[in-house]
């Protein structure tokens, strides 16, 4: 007679809840035999076939630690990732390069606050996750929601290697982070934006002309396009056309182009810029001096936050980037331009996204109802 272990010999034995065997026995994960009796039937797994599975499985583990306990390896793999997801061979559709970057950079987020002295846990793992989320403070929501996805995405690349299962994805579902306090969104009103952009327009001590004219610029691309940090970088010298008064937005976020207009005061800014940017062999439209190197170098996401942060501490408005791109929304918005035109300025798919956009003060509320 074929010798047959119950769910709860196996549960036992893999020091597991019996819910949790049943679980795998219904996906097929562990090979059985289905026993009828008076009313239904029940799982048995014969002992030869669960103890080749079980074996399976432990080589399976020791891989995992092979390829995941090492620093050096996890790199390795980290860098195929990465190229997998630029060529598409993740999830069929590629990467853009904003994803990329991003995924990289939180990916060596989690790293460096794992624990410098570890045993053979795994660098990516239930444990190691719980940790390094857990000591977040619970109102960066963000950051660990991006932790998390990050860590998704290279799990997904370790099971398509055979260098983790899928046991480890869903280990990973225990650990997502939910929005413990409301989310911060900054924006300004039209008065405060208004001081930022006067504020910008100052020339400070030790500030070079064409520095003072690159900030004023830039304050006043953010609040009159909504553009985002990327896209704002990534302009070139032919997307800015002053003559027809038109930005072309190329592979924006979702690698979609779009084209926006430019107001009558944008224009006065733009034009101002232009007539001051130095004479280089650089295409992109906004150009900053670095001392490093002593040269003009195209502007990035890092220094553009950094002025507008400074900006923003001078006047004690709360403020950054992705502010200025909200407070776009609101005050068109506000001044009762079409939604679904504001929506396809921001380069928005859904009417949703752009509602969600929309900011109000609570004494803008208060000044109304004391009009009702």
């Amino acid at each position: 007679m074929l010798e047959t272990l119950t769910t709860k010999d196996i549960a036992q034995d893999l020091k597991k809840s019996t819910r949790s065997i049943q679980r795998l026995l219904e996906k097929r994960e562990i090979p059985y035999i289905r026993v009828p009796f008076r009313g239904g039937f029940t799982y048995r797994v014969p002992v030869f076939a669960y103890f080749e599975w079980k074996e399976k499985i432990l080589n399976s583990k020791l891989q995992q630690y092979e390829h995941l306990s090492n620093f050096d390896r996890v790199y390795e793999l980290k860098r195929e990732w990465l190229t997998w997801g630029r060529n598409g061979l993740l999830t069929g559709k590629p990467f853009s390069e904003v994803t990329i970057s991003s995924y990289d950079y939180f990916f060596d987020y989690y790293i460096e606050h794992l624990p410098r002295r570890y045993h053979r846990t795994p660098l990516v793992s239930l444990e190691y996750a719980r940790l390094v989320l857990g000591n977040l403070d619970p109102k960066k929501y963000s950051l660990k929601g991006n932790i998390y996805k990050v860590l998704r995405s290279f799990v997904k690349f370790l099971i398509a290697k055979n260098h983790a299962n899928n046991e480890l994805l869903v280990d990973l579902e225990k650990v997502k982070p939910k929005r413990a306090y409301p989310p911060v969104r900054l924006h300004c009103t039209s008065e405060d934006y208004e001081r930022l952009l006067d504020e910008a327009s100052k020339r400070t001590f030790g500030q070079s002309e064409y520095d003072a004219i690159l900030n004023k610029t830039l304050i006043a691309t953010l609040g009159f396009t909504g553009l985002r940090s990327s896209e704002l970088c990534n302009l070139r010298i032919e997307d800015v056309d002053l003559n027809k008064r038109t930005i072309f937005v190329y592979l924006g976020k979702g690698r979609k182009n779009r084209w926006l207009g430019i107001s009558s005061r944008l224009l006065s800014y733009l034009t101002d810029y232009k007539n001051a940017r130095p004479e280089t062999k650089l295409n992109n439209f906004l150009i900053t001096y670095s001392k490093n190197i002593k040269e003009y170098v195209p502007l990035n996401k890092s220094t553009l936050h950094q002025k507008v942060e400074r900006l923003s501490k001078r006047l004690g408005i709360k403020i950054n980037v992705h502010g200025l791109r909200r407070t776009f929304a609101s005050n068109y918005a506000n001044a009762g331009k079409p939604l679904n035109m504001i929506s396809l300025a921001l380069g928005h798919s859904d009417l949703k996204t752009t509602k969600g956009y929309l900011m109000t003060t609570t004494n803008e509320v208060i000044q109304e109802m004391q009009r009702w």
